[in-house]
């Protein structure tokens, strides 16, 4: 409701299409970077210890996700409540400017506890990586390819918190042209990195490197995108 301002069931397909066809975007573009990283570490050298440790680093990544995801769905869940003015609340100017200021209170201490959540979980996973690989793998081989890519999966953990949460709140906004946008855009960029990456023959920390800046890339825009549209939520 609060996306067509109508009843529940007047919702036509033209609208939902005008939601799902954007967030549709946002999935493939998560999960087509994760096939095109490993397409990359599987063409490196020194396999199979160097694509075991992709998917060991891949396998912790996923394992961290959800510590970040239900922040982005409590911020899907209770911001839009924010998008229409309670008719007892309207009538003022000011009325309007304290349901802006609540908003965007809302959305940064959700900023702050996902970047504290990331944090901690990226400490998590990166220290599982250098100190206790045998928690995930046996093989010295394998353990020993997967050290080098702890602090660059604890980077990219932490990098994916204000992705996450971002995400969420633009999400609830409405903002599902722009979020497609950085999506697409950002997807299309990885691959020839990558191929790059594996015509080069580097070392598997160079695809995690990657998706670090992508992360990083992916995080600065939908922050940015906020900070600009900051004061301007729409409650009427």
């Amino acid at each position: 409701r609060w996306m067509t301002k109508r009843q529940p069931d007047e919702i036509s397909a033209r609208t939902f299409l005008k939601f799902a066809a954007p967030v549709l975007t946002l999935i493939l573009g998560k999960i087509s970077a994760f096939g095109f990283m490993t397409n990359a570490a599987a063409g490196l050298p020194g396999q199979p210890a160097t694509l075991a440790a992709h998917q060991i680093a891949l396998s912790l990544f996923f394992f961290a996700s959800p510590f970040l995801e239900v922040i982005s769905q409590i911020a899907q869940a209770f911001l839009p409540t924010y998008t229409v003015l309670p008719k007892e609340e309207r009538g003022r100017k000011a009325d309007v400017a304290e349901w802006h200021a609540a908003s965007e209170r809302f959305v940064f201490r959700l900023e702050k506890v996902g970047l504290g959540v990331g944090v901690l979980i990226a400490s998590v996973v990166g220290s599982i990586v250098a100190f206790a690989p045998g928690i995930v793998t046996k093989d010295a081989g394998v353990q020993a390819a997967a050290k080098p890519l702890a602090l660059i999966l604890a980077a990219g953990v932490s990098l994916t918190a204000p992705v996450a949460v971002s995400e969420g709140a633009l999400i609830a906004r409405k903002e599902l042209t722009y979020l497609a946008g950085v999506y697409f855009l950002s997807t299309a960029l990885l691959p020839p990195v990558l191929r790059r990456i594996r015509s080069g023959g580097g070392p598997v920390s160079q695809v995690w490197i990657c998706f670090a800046l992508f992360q990083l890339f992916r995080s600065t825009c939908f922050l940015g995108r906020i900070l600009a549209r900051r004061g301007k939520t729409d409650a009427e």
